[in-house]
Order: structure tokens, then sequence, then C-alpha cells
């Protein structure tokens, strides 16, 4: 004979939630998502664009960035695209002033894109498969690569990928070409916490026909000099930053 014994609640938040509550939560799960796809073009994105990225109707889309658009976080361009409001701006600032790296970079990048003439940046991991750009100082020279600031990128296949997730060749940063771009030429390097973790990448983005196969090895240890220097400051700083 089967007896039955009451079961205890999990003491979860999903158990908590009842199924009439989960649509809100649900709609909010996709306002993010949307949000989050904002960003990643400076030109802004259509309505189509984010309903095929999102993988949602046009028409929730649509419901869901009248609400984002009203509150501040989506701003509707003059041209019918879409891109982040002031709010969601703030936010970025406020997230970029408390990262201790995105201040003691700049100074690095600028004497980086100098020495090589090319545009410099840094790039930390955003998820599990991508990377985001949140620094950048562009080449002097009339022909460069465009900036990319917010931009997410994947890891695989990337030279700054390559860098955050230590697949570096024996001379310690990693070059790439013709991958998430063509015709770009990228190398990069690892920036190292005082733990030896790998917290961020330093890189540098060039047109291919003006890196040859010999300026390489002179443009990835001017790339890894420079990140070796940041790891050297931002343990500085968070060491002090304890005391």
């Amino acid at each position: 004979m089967e007896t039955t014994q009451a079961r205890r609640p999990q003491n979860t938040v999903a158990a908590r939630v009842s199924p009439v509550d989960r649509s809100p939560v649900r709609a909010v799960q996709r306002a993010f998502d949307l949000l989050g796809h904002l960003g990643g073009d400076r030109s802004g994105v259509t309505l189509s664009e984010l309903s095929r990225e999102a993988g949602l109707p046009i028409s929730t889309v649509a419901r869901l960035l009248a609400t984002l658009e009203q509150m501040g976080f989506a701003e509707r361009r003059s041209d019918g695209r879409f891109g982040p409001g002031m709010r969601l701006i703030q936010i970025g600032l406020s997230a970029l002033r408390d990262l201790s790296i995105y201040d003691l970079a700049e100074p690095h990048l600028r004497r980086l894109a100098e020495a090589t003439g090319e545009t410099a940046n840094l790039a930390v991991r955003a998820d599990e498969t991508h990377a985001i750009y949140l620094r950048q100082v562009l080449s002097p020279r009339a022909v460069r690569h465009a900036s990319w600031v917010g931009r997410m990128l994947p890891l695989d296949r990337t030279a700054v990928g390559a860098a955050l997730g230590g697949a570096l060749d024996s001379r310690g940063y990693a070059v790439r070409r013709n991958t998430f771009e063509p015709d770009v030429v990228a190398l990069a390097a690892p920036v190292h916490g005082p733990d030896d973790s790998v917290v961020a990448a330093l890189s540098i983005t060039a047109p291919s026909y003006r890196v040859a196969d010999t300026d390489l090895e002179r443009l990835g240890a001017l790339v890894l000099e420079e990140a070796d220097r940041v790891s050297v400051e931002l343990g500085d700083a968070l060491m002090a930053g304890r005391h």
C-alpha cells in the first residue's frame, strides 16, 4: 500500500511564481533581451532586425519597444532605426566609471595607436561566447577601422577572443586575419588581474593590405608590451584599494 507524504514547497523564486505571474516575468526577460541588441550597431537596428535577432514576432517587439521608448531606455531615430535611449546610456556610463581598467587603459591605448599607426582597442568578456569593446583610440590614418565601442563580437576565431581565452601563440599574443570582418587583421594580448586571471584584452585592428607578415612580430610585441603594463597598473590599483 502506497503512503503519501506532504511535499515541502521548493524554496525558489520559480516555485513561488504562479502561472498567472509568469507572463509579466517573460515580458521583462524579452525586454532585457531587446536592450542587449540595441547597442550592437552604432547605426541602429530596424524593427525587423530586432525581431529576427530576438526570435520574436514583430508585433511583440513593437509593443516592447514602445514601452522601452516611453521609459527612455530605447530611442527611435529620424531614419526609423532604434538605438539605446538616454537612461540606458546613463546606466552604461555609470558601470564604466566603476571599472578601474576603463580609465587605466586609456593612455596605453593612445600609446599603442601612436606606435603602430592603427586603431587600438580594449575589450572584455561579455558572456561565454562574446566579448565587447569598451574603449578605442582610432588610427590617425585616413583609412582605419571604424569605432566599435559597445559592439559585441564573437570569441570564436577572433584575436580578442583568443587573448581572453588564453589561446595564444608562443610569443604571448594572438593574430587573426579576415575573420569577424573581411580584409582586417587583428593582434591581441591579454590583460591579467592580480590573481593572474585574464580580465581584459588589448588589441589593434588594421586593413590587411597595410600589415605584411613581416610586420606581425613587431606589432605583436607592441601590443603585448602595453597589455603587460596595464596588468601591472591594474594590480597596483586593486592592491592599493584594499589598504
